[in-house]
């Protein structure tokens, strides 16, 4: 049990690293998105000359700072549900501003290049979301599915003011990149915990190796000094045969024990100054661990 709970606490660590990088994630993302909507307000406001969407991104703003809030005043309580739900708040609303945006455009007599919004939010959600790869790629196909309905809805092909002829194919091969680096950040993901796994794994094989040389070790010098008192017991009191008989036997018995504990040998990696093993030294060392972990678990 002792390796096995090294290791699920190694594993442990890694883990909150790893939801340590998603929050971040999560908060850079939030603050990124924030800072897209006050330009997109201002953009609104000088092109439509309206107030209407600019307040509604206003009100975004506001959203995504609340968000922020509850990301950092969860900062130490912080999960993984947590996490996409703050990631996924402060992207969704983006859908039905797009669409706004979109048809407003429609109607202002302007030259542009539709869904640009859209493959930005796509790129950066490859990038930033959580590694999950249902949620991240659900909300690049959300994405992805609205700039085609919006292009066939508004009729956004004949229109012309429209500077895009390839939509909305550009539009879907920039959510197929957005979804490629996604899974790449996901299978980075699983082959680090598989790694650290493995590390975690070897590490404490190791330790329980160091600690069965250390036993062995320890117990050299009592065995070797019940040999040589079987042997002047016997030498000195022949009538107490029986009883040595038995001491050889116990002898035997922790002499084959420690054989079999120096079978762990292979395990161990040793390092300069491994040479001048001190068994004492090695017990009294986990000893203090035992104790920091048992006053750690009080806590």
């Amino acid at each position: 049990m002792g390796p096995e709970r090294s290791r699920l606490r190694a594993l442990g660590v890694v883990e909150e690293e790893l939801l340590g990088r998603a929050w971040r994630g999560a908060v850079f993302g939030n603050t990124l998105a924030a800072l897209t909507e006050l330009a997109y307000a201002f953009i609104d406001y000088r092109v439509f000359h309206d107030t209407l969407l600019p307040a509604l991104r206003a009100l975004h703003v506001l959203w995504v700072l609340v968000l922020l809030g509850v990301l950092l005043a969860r900062r130490r309580r912080r999960t993984p549900g947590l996490i996409e739900a703050c990631f996924a708040g402060g992207v969704l609303p983006f859908l039905p501003l797009f669409a706004m945006a979109e048809h407003a455009m429609t109607g202002s007599g302007l030259i542009w290049v539709p869904m640009t919004g859209h493959r930005l939010v796509m790129l950066s959600i490859g990038v930033l979301a959580p590694t999950g790869m249902w949620f991240g790629g659900g909300l690049i196909a959300a994405f992805a599915l609205e700039a085609v309905v919006l292009w066939y809805a508004l009729g956004l092909g004949g229109h012309p003011g429209v500077r895009s002829p390839w939509e909305p194919w550009v539009t879907l091969i920039y959510g197929g990149v957005a979804l490629s680096m996604l899974a790449y950040r996901v299978r980075s993901h699983n082959v680090e915990l598989k790694l650290r796994e493995a590390r975690a794994e070897a590490e404490a094989l190791e330790r329980l190796a160091r600690l069965f040389l250390a036993v062995r070790d320890a117990t050299n010098t009592p065995l070797q000094t019940l040999e040589l008192s079987i042997a002047l017991l016997r030498r000195r009191s022949p009538e107490s045969e029986p009883t040595a008989a038995t001491m050889e036997r116990a002898v035997q018995r922790l002499r084959s024990l420690a054989q079999r504990l120096g079978s762990v040998d292979p395990l161990l990696v040793w390092r300069e100054g491994d040479e001048s093993f001190d068994a004492d030294a090695m017990l009294q060392h986990l000893e203090e661990d035992l104790a920091r972990e048992l006053e750690r678990r009080r806590q």
